[in-house]
């Protein structure tokens, strides 16, 4: 491997550095899996020897050819987001989409202003498993994109449309129904009104949804809790909107 093959890679841990060369990285063997059985391209897969198997290569892949590079242990940690590497990362090119607003048949999860990348990831996971329309993450959120934000989507990036854009610039089509996540907003569980969002915002998990933003929401609904926790988690409780408006039948199709 060369050094400056070595530092580019490198550099890929840095947002600014992926969304010029827009490509990124994915680290761990189910990660992994799942970038090769989608419609990525991946430039390259880096592993130490013990990951030299052939079973795990031989059972990679959608029909690409994956091309595959040994590297020392030493290079892989230089490489590698991870305080403890797993010994197998990819390269990979994101895809044109995350230039485009993903499709408005379904509910759209927009991500205000959420600086932790593991609920970014979480929710683009939760995105998938509901089978919503895709995530929009707002230019101030961390990076959907991210070694972090990958690794807690647990595959769910590579399935589902993802692009990161302020919530005004968004199709008037995405902006039917906004409906925001508040404390201070209605009673989530008790929606006499029947509103279908077209958009679910979950705000910041300090700081609630942004003004811009909650100014762009036509409803504002809140989980209730009856324990002493102060909130909840940003991607618990996007999961549990999500859920609720789900089985209400409200999501917008």
């Amino acid at each position: 491997m060369t050094k400056a093959l070595r530092q580019h890679i490198r550099g890929l841990k840095r947002r600014s550095e992926r969304w010029t060369a827009e490509k990124a990285l994915v680290e761990g063997e189910k990660c992994i899996r799942e970038l090769c059985e989608s419609d990525w391209n991946v430039e390259r897969i880096y592993f130490t020897e013990n990951w030299s198997d052939r079973q795990f290569w031989t059972s990679l892949g959608n029909g690409q050819h994956v091309e595959a590079m040994q590297v020392s242990a030493k290079d892989m940690d230089m490489m590698s987001s991870l305080k403890t590497p797993p010994g197998v990362l990819a390269v990979a090119h994101m895809p044109s989409s995350i230039h485009d607003a993903p499709p408005s048949d379904h509910m759209v999860l927009y991500l205000d202003h959420l600086a932790d990348p593991g609920n970014v990831g979480t929710l683009v996971r939760v995105a998938d498993w509901f089978g919503l329309s895709g995530v929009v993450a707002s230019p101030s959120s961390a990076d959907p994109f991210g070694p972090k934000a990958i690794q807690s989507a647990m595959g769910s990036t590579f399935h589902v449309p993802i692009t990161v854009c302020d919530l005004a610039d968004l199709p008037e089509a995405m902006r039917t129904q906004v409906v925001g996540l508040d404390a201070g907003g209605v009673d989530l569980f008790e929606n006499k009104e029947s509103v279908r969002p077209t958009l679910l915002v979950v705000g910041s998990e300090s700081h609630g949804l942004s003004p811009a933003v909650q100014e762009a929401c036509h409803h504002v609904a809140s989980i209730p809790g009856s324990g002493r926790a102060e909130s909840l988690n940003a991607s618990v409780a996007g999961a549990v909107a999500v859920s609720a408006l789900i089985q209400q039948g409200l999501s917008h199709r």
